[in-house]
């Protein structure tokens, strides 16, 4: 199984709160990743940090295309299901490894650098829209020689 680096597998995605709530979750990840059994608490915590901060998303994807925010919100529902089914092994008792928490963090990875990073950047376009200027500023803004050629 290919395993997850630790700590410097996410790219930045622009925004301060989606990557500091990022940098969260990848630390609880790495912990869990870090060999030996995952504890039911680990994965509670986790489950706790990863609604929040999907929570956080769907604040953010207003701004996506309706199809777009549909597909990244399923990904978070997936995502969340299978930490739920990590859970109910670890609350039957049965053993949680390290493997299966680097699945969730190799998900996580690639989720953060591609729909994440996405779901900021069309949210900054959103917010970068060119300013609106009326008739009236813009014949103010012109020159007397600008003037006199329009008259013409």
């Amino acid at each position: 199984m290919t395993h997850a680096t630790e700590g410097g597998s996410l790219i930045p995605t622009g925004s301060g709160v989606i990557d500091a709530e990022h940098s969260s979750i990848l630390d609880l990840l790495s912990a869990m990743t870090a060999g030996g059994p995952v504890g039911l608490s680990e994965l509670t915590a986790l489950r706790h940090e990863v609604a929040e901060h999907f929570a956080t998303e769907t604040v953010e994807m207003a701004v996506l295309a309706t199809d777009r925010r549909e597909r990244h919100e399923q990904a978070h529902r997936t995502y969340l299901a299978s930490i739920d089914a990590l859970v109910g092994t670890a609350e039957r008792g049965a053993p949680v490894t390290s493997d299966d928490a680097n699945r969730l963090m190799l998900w996580f990875i690639v989720h953060s650098n591609t729909a994440d990073t996405e779901l900021v950047e069309a949210a900054r376009r959103a917010g970068d829209e060119p300013p609106m200027i009326s008739m009236d500023e813009w014949l103010d803004g012109l020159d007397e020689a600008d003037r006199d050629a329009l008259r013409s």
